[in-house]
């Protein structure tokens, strides 16, 4: 049965369209309070453009929605929380694009999204 089975979402690309700090931001992505992106450092400067991600987020039930938050690093003061990217994982497919949600209590001028896809785990 269909509904057993789970899924895994492949994050392919991060596209930054307009950065919230001049020239770039440090950013480092999150899902249910654990960091999934970059993996090996404490975030990773962004410009304008298209960045690879290569991220895959498995066991995914049938139907269920990932929230994964876009974060900007700092330094002295706290970490800027910038949005959230909503992905309803219902069935294989893609690749999809998704607009972040800005968090307008830390920007009011970010904007990214993301391309990712669905697969059979």
């Amino acid at each position: 049965m269909a509904s057993k089975k789970t899924l895994q979402v492949k994050i392919l690309f991060l596209n930054c369209f307009i950065t919230d700090e001049l020239g770039f931001d440090d950013i480092f992505l999150v899902i249910n309070n654990e960091k999934i992106w970059p993996i090996d450092k404490r975030q990773q400067s962004v410009k304008p453009g298209r960045t690879a991600l290569d991220i895959e987020i498995k066991e995914i039930r049938f139907g269920s929605q990932l929230n994964i938050e876009i974060w900007d690093y700092d330094m002295i003061s706290s970490d800027d929380k910038l949005g959230v990217f909503s992905i309803f994982v219902d069935e294989p497919g893609g690749p999809f694009l998704t607009d972040m949600l800005v968090n307008s209590n830390e920007t009011d001028k970010a904007k990214y999204s993301i391309e990712w896809e669905i697969d059979f785990c």
